[in-house]
């Protein structure tokens, strides 16, 4: 019998697992469309992408789109080849290496962070014996982006640190200050606020020293980090404080991923500070700005928890879609994961059992593709909702995975955060009674 039309679901089964077919893939996803006839059904806000709909000319088209981006991908591919060979011939190995990052970069701007990474890890091996140590500093700072996009925490900071310290030995100040603030950015990511904060001050210390009108991009990313990881930690005046210098910056340059950056960090604060609209206005005014769909993604997703926290159910779920739009638009399956992810926070924030479709999916990408510190973060939340609907077996199995990821990653504040989730459900299970609390808070000095 002939269909009009079939789930993405489906058509993704009859796609053999082929690399070059990837793009097919993630052309299908984007071209689908929620099922019409599911719109006033209450399963429909639990969908996920692979319940959208194709028809027989949407297919049609996705495959010849997809044909398209893989032809016109291998021409680039081909073409960025063509003066790192010239180069090599010429005997102009710096330029060869510098050739073969700006080819990595075109891979990693596509999604292709693999690719990226190969390319990087050729210019490292082309630029290791020469006398010029910039391309190797900046393949080994590329490197480390890749690492930590992938969630590969302990390989992202040692090629930040290698890069850091070969900048400084070869006199390179602002390589070594971007060197250094990568480092801070992997610690961020592992929760390891005090360190990322002290590498930061230091990384700042590095930039001031050039001069007040030298690194100026520099030092307002600095601006940035800092008032994050201060607003982390608690410390929610000095976040003011270092925002209100990022800000003095952004309104005298035309740097919109920065200041969308910078928007989405006060958005944090105002919201930490109960200053829930203001936290709105914040998000809102970084989604007006020219930023990557990525970044464009994370920020509706705090939008949308923004409303919900108000009691605005219906604005949090429409926002929620914008951001599952956002990154479909990226092409990441990263992102597609994470935000599947907070889509699964926003249905347990709301009590919506029926929320665990969107774990499950964001499970299966970090499984799929390779992502350990998403299957972390998602067990982690994930288990929260089961431990509350009556699955507490279920919840200690994925803390417990979860335990076991982070430990592998280094992420100290999800690690802790893990274990006192697993302490606490145990001992629900055990029924025995909570720890008390001191009355008065134990000082401690020190980060």
């Amino acid at each position: 019998m002939s269909r009009s039309e079939v789930t993405v679901e489906e058509l993704l089964r009859l796609l053999p697992t082929v690399e070059e077919l990837e793009v097919l893939r993630l052309q299908l996803v984007s071209a689908a469309v929620p099922d019409p006839e599911r719109t006033w059904d209450s399963s429909s806000s639990y969908s996920t992408v692979d319940k959208r709909i194709l028809t027989p000319e949407d297919v049609e088209l996705a495959i010849a789109q997809a044909e398209q981006a893989v032809l016109q991908h291998m021409t680039l591919l081909h073409e960025g080849l063509r003066p790192v060979f010239r180069s090599w011939f010429n005997g102009q190995k710096d330029e060869a290496a510098r050739h073969l990052i700006a080819l990595g970069e075109l891979q990693e701007g596509s999604g292709r962070a693999l690719g990226a990474s190969q390319c990087y890890r050729a210019a490292l091996s082309v630029s290791l014996p020469l006398a010029d140590k910039g391309a190797q500093i900046l393949a080994l700072r590329r490197l480390g982006r890749v690492a930590l996009m992938l969630g590969e925490f302990v390989d992202a900071t040692a090629y930040y640190t290698r890069s850091a310290d070969l900048a400084r030995d070869t006199d390179d100040l602002r390589g070594e200050v971007i060197a250094r603030t990568g480092v801070g950015n992997v610690k961020t990511y592992q929760g390891r606020w005090a360190e990322a904060g002290e590498i930061y001050r230091e990384a700042l210390a590095l930039a001031e020293s050039a001069g007040a009108d030298e690194l100026r991009l520099e030092r307002g990313q600095l601006f940035n980090n800092l008032g994050g990881v201060s607003h982390s930690t608690g410390r929610l005046g000095e976040s003011e404080e270092w925002l209100a210098r990022a800000q003095e910056l952004w309104e005298s340059m035309d740097a919109p991923l920065e200041t969308g950056i910078w928007y989405l960090h006060r958005g944090h604060l105002r919201n930490a500070q109960g200053r829930l609209e203001d936290a709105r206005q914040c998000y809102q005014a970084g989604l007006s700005l020219p930023i990557p769909a990525s970044l464009k993604a994370a920020m509706s997703a705090d939008l949308a928890h923004a409303w919900l926290l108000e009691g605005y159910t219906t604005e949090a779920e429409e926002v929620a879609r914008v951001a599952e739009q956002h990154a479909i638009a990226t092409r990441s399956p990263y992102t597609l994961g994470y935000m599947y992810r907070q889509l699964g926070n926003l249905a347990r924030a709301r009590d919506d059992e029926d929320g665990f479709t969107f774990y499950e999916k964001a499970l299966q990408i970090a499984r799929e593709k390779g992502y350990p510190s998403l299957e972390a973060e998602t067990l982690a939340d994930y288990a929260e909702l089961r431990g509350r609907n009556g699955g507490a077996e279920e919840a200690v199995a994925y803390l417990e995975r979860a335990r076991e990821l982070f430990m592998e990653s280094g992420s100290v504040q999800d690690l802790a955060r893990a274990e006192q989730a697993l302490a606490k459900l145990q001992r629900t299970m055990r029924a025995e009674p909570e720890p008390e609390e001191p009355e008065h808070p134990l000082a401690i000095a020190g980060d």
